[in-house]
C-alpha cells in the first residue's frame, strides 16, 4: 500500500500543479473562458473511452504494468507537451496525453488497493483519496508559488522533474503484484465491457457518482481558478495557497471522519455546508475564502460516501477494474459536458447559476449515496 500511496502522491502532485497552471496559463495568453472550457473538457471525454479499454486489459493482464508502462510515461510526456505548447491545439494535445495517464491510473488504482489492503475497502480507498487531496494541495501550492516568482516555464519544469521521479515507486509496484495479486479468469476484453448483467444498485451508484462530479469537477477544473483571477483579482500565489488549503482541509476531514458513521446526520450536515458555501459564492467578495474552505469541508465529508458506494457496487466481483470503469461512464460524460457548458454559462449569465447548481448537485449526491448504502442487495 505504501508504494500505491507513493505513486498516487507524485501523480497528483503533478495533476494538482497542472490543474492550477494550465487554465491560468491560457488566461495569461488571453484565451477566453469558453475556449478554456473547451480545452479542459477534452480530458474527461478521452478518459471515458481509454479508461474502459485499459480496465478490460487490466482484468486480463493484471494491474501493475499500467503504473510503469502507461501512467508514468503519460505523466512525463503530458508535462513536456505543456512546457513546449505555443497554441491552443498544442494544449489540446497535452490534455489528450494527460487523459491517457489519468486513465491508466484510475483503471487500476482501486483494483490495486483492494488487492493489497487488509482493511475495509471503503476505508482503504478513502485513505488514498485523502493522499490525493494532500498531494494535489502541495502541487497546486508549489505551482502558484513558482509561477509568481519564476514564471510558468519553471513551474512546468518542476512538474516534469516530479514526473520523472514517479518511475521509481511505479517500477516497484510491478514486483508487488507478482507476489500479492491473483490474476482473474481470462475473459474476452469485449465481453468484459458489456454493461449488461449489472443490477439496479450498480447503476444507482453510477447515478450518485454523476452528481458528485457535477458538483465539484467544473468548480475545481475551471470556474474557481478563473473566478479568483478575474473577479477577485487574486495573484497566482494566492490562488495556489487557496487550493492548497482547500485540499489540505479535504484531506484532514476525510481522514478524521473515517470512523464517523455514514448516516442521515452526516448527509444533512455535508449537504447544508455545501449549499451554504456555494449559493452566496458568486457575490461573496471578502467572504470568499471562508465559503471556499467550507466547500472543502463538504468535499472531505463526501469522499467517505463516494468511495464506500464504489466499494459496495464492486463487492465480490472478479472484474473490478472494468466494473469501476463502467460506473464512471456517466461521470465522465458529466465532466465533459459540465466543463464545456460551465464556461459558456459563466461567460454569458455569470457565475451565480453554476455555483448554485454545484451545491444542489452535492446535496443530491449525498442523499442518493445514503440510499444506496442502505440497500441490502448489491450486485
Amino acid at each position: 500500500m505504501k508504494r500505491v500511496a507513493a505513486v498516487t502522491f507524485l501523480n497528483y502532485f503533478v495533476t494538482g500543479g497542472l490543474a492550477l497552471t494550465i487554465p491560468l496559463l491560457l488566461l495569461e495568453r488571453n484565451v477566453d473562458l469558453a475556449e478554456i472550457g473547451l480545452v479542459l473538457s477534452v480530458l474527461p471525454l478521452v478518459f471515458l473511452f481509454v479508461r474502459l479499454f485499459f480496465a478490460a486489459l487490466a482484468d486480463n493482464l493484471g494491474w501493475a504494468p499500467f503504473f510503469i508502462l502507461l501512467n508514468w510515461p503519460g505523466t512525463f510526456f503530458s508535462t513536456v507537451i505543456y512546457f513546449l505548447a505555443n497554441s491552443t491545439f498544442a494544449f489540446l494535445m497535452g490534455k489528450i496525453v494527460e487523459a491517457v495517464k489519468e486513465s491508466s491510473y484510475w483503471a487500476v488504482n482501486r483494483t490495486a488497493i483492494f488487492s493489497l489492503s487488509s482493511e475495509q475497502k471503503g476505508k482503504a480507498t478513502t485513505r488514498i483519496s485523502a493522499v490525493i487531496s494532500l498531494s494535489f494541495a502541495i502541487g497546486s501550492a508549489v505551482s502558484g508559488l513558482v509561477i509568481t516568482f519564476m514564471g510558468f516555464s519553471f513551474a512546468l519544469g518542476i512538474l516534469i522533474l516530479a514526473s520523472s521521479i514517479m518511475g521509481i515507486p511505479a517500477a516497484l509496484l510491478w514486483r508487488t503484484e507478482e507476489s500479492a495479486h491473483v490474476k482473474p479468469k481470462i475473459l474476452s476484453a469485449i465481453a468484459l465491457l458489456d454493461p449488461r448483467g449489472r443490477s439496479r444498485t450498480f447503476w444507482l451508484v453510477s447515478f450518485a457518482m454523476l452528481f458528485y462530479s457535477l458538483a465539484l469537477y467544473p468548480l475545481g477544473a475551471l470556474l474557481l481558478p478563473v473566478f479568483m483571477a478575474q473577479q477577485l483579482g487574486y495573484s497566482y500565489i494566492l490562488i495556489g495557497i487557496a487550493f492548497m488549503l482547500y485540499n489540505l482541509i479535504s484531506f484532514s476531514v476525510a481522514i478524521c471522519t473515517l470512523r464517523i458513521p455514514l448516516g442521515v446526520g452526516r448527509v444533512s450536515i455535508q449537504s447544508l455546508i455545501a449549499l451554504f458555501a456555494t449559493v452566496p459564492l458568486a457575490n461573496s467578495s471578502v467572504y470568499f475564502p471562508a465559503l471556499f474552505l467550507l466547500l472543502a469541508v463538504a468535499n472531505g465529508l463526501g469522499l467517505g460516501f463516494f468511495e464506500s458506494i464504489i466499494a459496495k457496487a464492486t463487492e465480490n466481483r472478479e472484474t473490478v477494474s472494468v466494473d469501476i470503469g463502467l460506473l464512471h461512464i456517466p461521470v465522465r460524460l458529466a465532466e465533459f459536458s459540465s466543463v464545456l457548458g460551465a464556461g459558456f454559462v459563466a461567460q454569458s449569465l455569470g457565475y451565480f447559476p453554476v455555483f448554485v447548481a454545484s451545491g444542489s448537485f452535492f446535496a443530491a449526491f449525498s442523499v442518493l449515496s445514503l440510499y444506496v448504502l442502505r440497500r441490502k442487495k448489491v450486485i
